[in-house]
């Protein structure tokens, strides 16, 4: 990929991710604040990105290696962008529900998968290896800056003019991704990508075919196998958090949305270090031991929200400790596992390994989801949230015992973040 052409990619993930982060603080205090969701509710919203987002990878895994790279993530967004206007026109008719909202995030998450794995096929197949882990960080660096700007304004934004205008946002932002990757090309074809187009029989053969490719190559290699184990155990972690995190600082311990959307700022920060540390560490630091460490932070960072009981100044620092340091070993787990699939699978298979990867993990959020939800009504949000950081460090302890048993059966080559 031409150094103009990553600077368009870079600026269209810019663009909606700052769009797409307001509607991620937007959607959970409609719920929260305005529709007056309990935990059964958010788990089910989560529920409904997450299934949406599983049958998605499958699917789109297999068609994303053979799809057009720039037309599928111009549909995404356009996509995206339609959903979210349906938002504030259920709210301006008054007919905006919980379902509506759970429509909303499945058809989003569905196609949100659909664009970052096209994206991360595209950058894969256009970008040196040697360059990867610089790419990566560098698409993570500008998320983490644009999670600063975005969660920042949000908390006002909501607070002032409420979801609305902050919803009608987040479609203009992905219009506008959409136009920034117009102007990208093709990255070159592989040689199935031009073969003859197939019936539907031979299609729905083939696209079975593919799927099982990707989970084949995920449980054959060593290195995806044991990313998958983590993956799903980081997915479940993170579920218990989901459901519950919002509902404790917005609603028990009681932060105004517009505190709330400032410490969230602080996460931008925390993942800019993170991905600075991890363009940083490149062909230093063996990646797997980096993804270990990362896991560690991430749970360290995360167990200072439960201890947060005030508003006051206390629990304030508490938010922003797990904001900061959560988020920096979050981001780096993300960029040294991307990285890791990206290196150890085949060229041809790289959206399909990573859709594998991403429908185990879902499948650990969907059912942590539900768990969390039902036990979120016993024991509270705040107990949740505690789990939620125990179950991190143990996906820490799966990758270093995963990673250690490798180099142990003489198969661990040492792969850089390089």
């Amino acid at each position: 990929m031409s150094t103009a052409a990553f600077r368009r990619v870079f600026a269209a993930e810019v663009i909606s991710t700052f769009g797409s982060l307001m509607s991620r603080l937007a959607i959970p205090w409609t719920a929260v604040l305005v529709l007056k969701a309990e935990p059964t509710a958010m788990a089910l919203l989560a529920v409904a990105d997450v299934a949406a987002a599983a049958l998605a990878a499958l699917l789109f895994g297999a068609l994303v290696d053979r799809w057009p790279k720039r037309r599928t993530m111009i549909a995404a967004d356009l996509g995206r962008a339609a959903m979210l206007a349906t938002v504030p026109l259920a709210a301006a008719l008054d007919a905006l529900s919980i379902g509506w909202l759970v429509i909303v995030v499945a058809v989003n998450g569905a196609l949100g998968v659909a664009f970052e794995l096209t994206q991360s096929a595209w950058i894969a197949r256009s970008t040196p290896q040697q360059q990867l882990t610089q790419r990566n960080s560098a698409l993570a660096g500008g998320v983490a800056v644009t999670e600063a700007a975005s969660f920042g304004l949000t908390g006002w934004l909501f607070q002032w003019l409420g979801a609305i205008v902050v919803m009608v946002a987040d479609a203009v932002t992905y219009v506008v991704s959409a136009l920034l990757l117009s102007k990208v090309t093709e990255p070159p074809p592989l040689a199935f990508e031009t073969a003859a187009t197939p019936t539907l029989r031979e299609r729905v053969r083939a696209l079975a075919a593919e799927v099982r490719a990707g989970l084949g190559a995920v449980a054959e290699n060593p290195v995806l196998r044991a990313l998958a184990v983590v993956a799903t155990l980081v997915a479940f972690a993170s579920s218990f958090a989901a459901t519950t995190y919002m509902i404790y600082v917005s609603r028990d311990v009681g932060f105004s949305t517009g505190v709330l959307g400032l410490l969230f700022a602080l996460g931008g920060i925390g993942s800019l270090a993170g991905s600075w540390l991890t363009a940083r560490g490149a062909g230093r630091i063996d990646a797997r031991t980096w993804l270990v460490a990362s896991l560690l932070i991430w749970s360290l960072g995360t167990f200072a929200t439960p201890l947060a009981t005030t508003t006051a100044l206390g629990g304030a620092l508490l938010i922003a400790t797990q904001q900061i340091v959560g988020d920096a070993g979050a981001i780096s787990y993300y960029v040294a596992d991307r990285t890791l699939r990206q290196t150890h699978a085949a060229p041809e298979l790289l959206a399909r390994v990573d859709a594998s990867v991403r429908t185990l993990g879902y499948c650990g959020t969907l059912i942590g989801a539900l768990i969390s939800g039902v036990l979120a009504e016993q024991f509270g949000a705040r107990s949740m949230l505690f789990v939620s950081s125990g179950l991190i460090g143990v996906a820490a302890l799966a990758a270093w015992m995963s990673f250690r048993l490798i180099g142990a059966q003489g198969v661990n080559r040492q792969q850089s973040l390089s």
